[in-house]
């Protein structure tokens, strides 16, 4: 996540790094594990806002429209909600990229009971750079 990093401080976009014990208690809430990849994005990041994007992630209050457990809940009430999965980013129109926790990848989702629309073949950081940072 180092480039990444490079261009959240090139761009000065707004962070809110989550801690240790923040990721814990989302893993407890959950009830599955969090990737190392998606852990290193909430201690690093815990969102990034830049430009007209934000994403859902950790490090701000719970009731906060861009805290990931708040919008999980809303999305997973959906029964074609993929397991193991957060919302990373919304597009609009019901459309969400979520981030496959047990797979280690980005989905492309649709609500309401849309499924999965596609599966990107982009690491987290990739994902985020290229729609985040047009890198």
């Amino acid at each position: 996540m180092k480039t990444l990093e490079k261009l959240v401080l090139e761009q000065q976009a707004i962070t809110r790094p989550a801690s240790p014990a923040n990721i814990k208690a989302l893993e407890a809430t959950l009830g599955f594990p969090l990737s190392h990849e998606y852990r290193e994005y909430l201690l690093r990041f815990g969102i990034i806002a830049h430009d007209a994007y934000e994403t859902y992630g950790l490090g701000v209050p719970d009731d906060y429209f861009l805290n990931v457990l708040t919008a999980y809940k809303d999305l997973s009430s959906d029964t074609r909600y993929p397991a193991n999965s957060v919302p990373l980013l919304e597009l609009g129109d019901g459309q969400y990229y979520l981030y496959d926790n047990h797979h280690q990848r980005v989905l492309l989702w649709a609500t309401p009971s849309g499924g999965v629309v596609r599966t990107l073949q982009l690491s987290l950081e990739d994902f985020l750079k290229t729609h985040l940072f047009k890198a």
